[in-house]
């Protein structure tokens, strides 16, 4: 899926606005399909005439409906608003996305003025011959539906504010992307011969294409890059990747090879594979739903709000996630062209960094919280024992050394930390690796 799509998708999917719009849309379509059946279609005629109103009784039962409908929808447009802000300060701006792209608000919201615009449009197409029937009954039907959907949004309401849920949303995004990082089409036209790459590379002067706009990188096109790095007959290195925060003029990438004059006529197609905007998003950005578990993690800690057990959910649900690909190989970085010629070198980020974006800072965090770093080492005992790798092990262990050297240093009282080493003694004979100064 190219740059433009994925921007698109992931607009769509975080907007207040889409899905209203659109069942606004289908409620307008309806009210004319049913004008239709019901005035110009004998087939209905027989069946419903029972039902059968004159006009001025049906213009006032639509009325009533058209102005309850729209002040509740005005009541859950209020509700999530006030939602919103309450999330935003509570937990932090960076995860309003989790409730931007929940969609039972924007349901409710757009059942509510579809019923509304249904019954305004079919008010206005009566005439004073028609006996309405099947748009009254339908009018009523969405309106039960409505409400219906209204009681739902109120329920989720409840409890996607809690911090739990949103956690577990947050855990599950970033599962998600692990599986898709480590899925079978993600492996193809790439590998890890990074040697192949460089000796190609070996003897050509690098072009540096410069970025044209400022922002965080959301998305990078590599397929179209090895598409036109096969056609110039060239090489490209990656300098940045989705989630790195860019300058106008800033290196993007380096080509290597090609006609030099070619190259310089074509800075706009370079460019165009790199998307920039003024926030980052998850849609190749591995690292922003764990930016957003630490930043859960940092409030909670915080001295104004000192809630350990939030941290440690936290925790949870990134080892979670993380066990997607404990025992699994990533992705190459080098994307290959159709001769399995080496044409991009991408700069993504491993296992290691995966876990040091974590555990590096949640370590900051709770340096003198002896809870939670129990918590840290527990998260990363349950993920080696799923693997057998000792590379993954090895990172593992060296966290781990990370977490005691946090520990060792913070103010604790040397029974909590007799636990804590407990712990640590675990890891270190799980990953095969000899304990020193314990």
């Amino acid at each position: 899926m190219n740059n433009r799509l994925l921007e698109l998708r992931e607009h769509l999917q975080v907007s207040i606005w889409f899905i209203p719009l659109v069942l606004c849309l289908a409620s307008l379509l309806l009210a004319l399909v049913l004008l239709f059946l019901e005035r110009d279609s004998g087939l209905l005629r027989t069946g419903l005439q029972p039902f059968a109103m004159p006009v001025s009784s049906a213009r006032q039962v639509l009325g009533v409906i058209a102005g309850s409908v729209l002040s509740v929808g005005g009541v859950v447009f209020s509700v999530s608003m006030v939602a919103l802000t309450l999330t935003s300060g509570q937990y932090g701006p960076k995860v309003m996305r989790q409730f931007l792209s929940d969609n039972s608000s924007k349901i409710s919201l757009g059942m509510f003025l579809g019923t509304s615009i249904f019954c305004l449009v079919t008010i206005s197409a009566y005439r004073e011959s028609d006996q309405p029937s099947l748009t009254v009954i339908a009018a009523i039907l969405l309106t039960i539906f409505a409400l219906a959907g209204f009681i739902r949004f109120i329920h989720s309401i409840a409890t996607d504010i809690q911090a739990d849920q949103i956690i577990q949303r947050i855990g599950g995004e970033l599962r998600d992307l692990l599986a898709q990082l480590v899925g079978g089409d993600s492996r193809k036209g790439r590998n890890n011969d990074l040697l192949g790459w460089r000796r190609a590379a070996r003897g050509e002067r690098p072009a540096a294409i410069g970025s044209a706009t400022e922002g965080y990188i959301q998305t990078i096109d590599y397929a179209k890059l090895v598409q036109w790095s096969a056609r110039q007959d060239c090489l490209v290195k990656m300098q940045v990747r989705a989630g790195d925060f860019v300058l106008k003029g800033s290196c993007l990438m380096k080509v290597y090879g090609g006609d030099r004059e070619t190259v310089a006529g074509q800075l706009e197609t370079l460019r165009s594979c790199v998307l920039t905007g003024p926030m980052r998003t998850p849609v190749q950005d591995l690292e922003y739903p764990i930016t957003q578990l630490n930043q859960l993690a940092a409030r909670a800690l915080s001295p104004g709000i000192n809630d350990p057990g939030t941290a440690i959910t936290c925790v949870d649900w990134f080892s979670m996630a993380l066990q997607q690909i404990i025992d699994r190989d990533l992705p190459g970085k080098v994307f290959v062209d159709d001769r399995q010629r080496p044409r991009v070198l991408a700069r993504l980020t491993d296992f290691q960094g995966i876990l040091k974006a974590f555990y590096a800072p949640a370590g900051q965090f709770s340096r003198d919280n002896i809870p939670v770093l129990v918590a840290l080492l527990e998260s990363l005992i349950r993920l080696a024992e799923l693997t057998a790798r000792p590379d993954r092990l090895a990172e593992l262990a060296r966290q781990g050394q990370v977490l005691r050297e946090q520990a060792e240093r913070g103010k604790h009282l040397e029974l909590d930390l007799r636990d804590f080493r407990q712990r640590y003694r675990k890891l270190v004979r799980l990953s095969g690796r000899l304990a020193t100064n314990t």
